[in-house]
């Protein structure tokens, strides 16, 4: 019996096709799994967000601080550590596209277990501070540093005004909830230090901030070498994987993508990065800064 089957030209003709099939669909799974992790995430940060809120309820409506004044969450708290009564799930303070090791820069691997407790999370409290002519130093964001030289450290949900519009969590890859200020952007340079973890905002204008408006934004790790946070100054630390969008949560309890730098897209008053500088600056609040709670 003769038997049929394909000729070379024609296999040659389907593996052409799958080949080109796959070139076509392979994008295509890959921006829909991103656009899952995307949807993961905007879910994690919202929860983290409902639990500061379901936190504010129980304390008088005040914000749990994020950096205590001895730097040493365990002891003094943290807000990953405050709000955890109401969240017990330590995998949602991660962003599903973070490689989640203890290799990030910014944490020693001291932190760690078996050492000590810590653990990589992915989202960063607003804890930005604006520092005056005057140079005193105050706390305008939501969730920020407990230091007693700061003219206020905590931040009550009755005196945010535009709850809607200002940010509390941001996406800031490889960070800790142990030690320092690895879990808060105060939007200064001057403790972007050894551990202490990047703590920019994002801007629209960072040759203000940074004299570059196209220089890498660069901090010291911690080894002490200084390493490259974003290759685009605007986005400060927050890390954006979503096709230049990244989640945010906001003070009202909701959440949404943005791209960083229309957080913050053009600031009027801007803030120095060290006070013994001359650097121009204006005092007040700019009203197109999200993270400034009181403007």
């Amino acid at each position: 019996m003769k038997r049929s089957g394909f000729t070379l030209i024609e296999l040659l003709v389907v593996i052409a096709i799958i080949a080109i099939l796959a070139a076509i669909l392979f994008p295509v799974f890959a921006q829909a799994k991103l656009a899952a992790k995307k949807t993961q995430s905007l879910s994690n940060i919202k929860q983290t967000q409902l639990a500061m809120l379901m936190y504010t309820n129980d304390y008088d409506d005040v914000y749990a601080y994020a950096c205590p004044q001895s730097w040493w969450y365990p002891s003094e708290g943290g807000w990953a550590y405050s709000i955890y009564p109401y969240e017990k799930n330590l995998q949602i303070l991660r962003d599903p596209t973070d490689p989640n090791n203890t290799t990030s820069p910014w944490v020693p691997t001291w932190e760690f277990p078996p050492s000590n407790p810590g653990v990589v999370i992915s989202y960063v409290s607003n804890g930005y501070l604006y520092q005056d002519k005057s140079y005193n130093t105050y706390m305008y964001g939501v969730s920020g540093v407990a230091q007693t030289w700061l003219k206020n450290t905590t931040t009550n949900t009755t005196s945010v005004t535009n709850p809607a519009s200002t940010i509390t969590f941001a996406v800031s890859y490889g960070r800790s909830d142990l030690w320092g200020m690895n879990d808060v952007l105060s939007g200064v340079t001057w403790w972007d230090y050894n551990n202490g973890g990047p703590g920019m905002i994002p801007n629209g204008n960072p040759a203000a901030t940074l004299g570059s408006a196209t220089a890498p934004y660069q901090a010291e790790n911690g080894a002490g070498t200084e390493t490259t946070v974003n290759t685009d100054p605007r986005y400060g630390a927050v890390t954006a994987t979503y096709a230049g969008g990244t989640p945010f949560s906001f003070s009202d309890g909701h959440a949404k993508s943005m791209v960083p730098y229309a957080t913050n897209p053009n600031p009027a008053n801007v803030n120095i990065t060290q006070p013994w500088t001359d650097s121009a600056y204006t005092n007040g609040h700019d009203p197109l800064n999200m993270w400034d709670a009181y403007r």
